[in-house]
């Protein structure tokens, strides 16, 4: 019988189901989850208090021969973690880094478009980014989905548009006008689901 799972903050359906022992994708295609899927649209990005049904779980039956060794992968293991870095609007490319999780690291450089892309564990929560002397604490996992005012305010802030302390709405307005016009929209300031999608989009999640 089919189970569910209350989202907590840092929660992703791949982490969620690296933890109850199922194939991520499968939970987050099952019918069960489709309203979910419809509100989300990223199983990345999940609000705490979202309900996830986790399905049963299959058993499989492989034909082996004896006295051999076998390799079996676990889909979705590991997870992807992509960042792509910015200043003053353009890339920072060909930009060496270091990303450490735990005591795993990863060093290499970022592409042409700032990118910087690399396998995780499904359940990794935090990350140290070094790069050009800099060092960020980055925390995995707690972007909240678009429709949130929470995760409005953080794409707008990690994309340059609003500052981290600006509280005011009418700072939110001016940003949400500025991304608009940076990406040949309205510029009116006011939310609606076009501005949200292009928001999602150039945000990468």
């Amino acid at each position: 019988m089919s189970r569910t799972y209350t989202a907590q903050e840092g929660d992703c359906v791949s982490s969620i189901a690296h933890a109850h022992g199922l194939n991520p994708q499968r939970v987050w295609e099952s019918p069960e989850n489709e309203s979910l899927r419809r509100e989300r649209t990223s199983p990345h990005v999940l609000k705490p208090g979202d309900v996830v049904t986790l399905p049963d779980k299959e058993t499989r039956s492989v034909p082996c021969a004896t006295g051999r060794t076998h390799t079996f992968k676990l889909k979705g293991i590991p997870e992807r973690f992509r960042l792509r870095l910015h200043e003053n609007g353009a890339p920072r490319a060909r930009v060496p880094y270091r990303l450490t999780l735990g005591n795993v690291v990863h060093e290499g450089e970022t592409n042409d478009q700032g990118l910087i892309e690399c396998g995780i564990p499904p359940g990794a929560r935090e990350a140290k980014l070094e790069v050009d002397g800099e060092e960020y604490a980055l925390s995995l996992g707690t972007l909240q989905p678009v429709g949130t005012e929470e995760g409005l305010r953080a794409r707008l802030v990690n994309l340059g548009f609003l500052d981290e302390d600006a509280t005011e709405a009418e700072a939110l307005s001016a940003a949400v006008a500025s991304f608009q016009a940076e990406h040949g929209l309205m510029p009116s300031g006011t939310v609606d689901e076009t501005t949200l999608d292009t928001l999602r989009e150039a945000h990468g999640a």
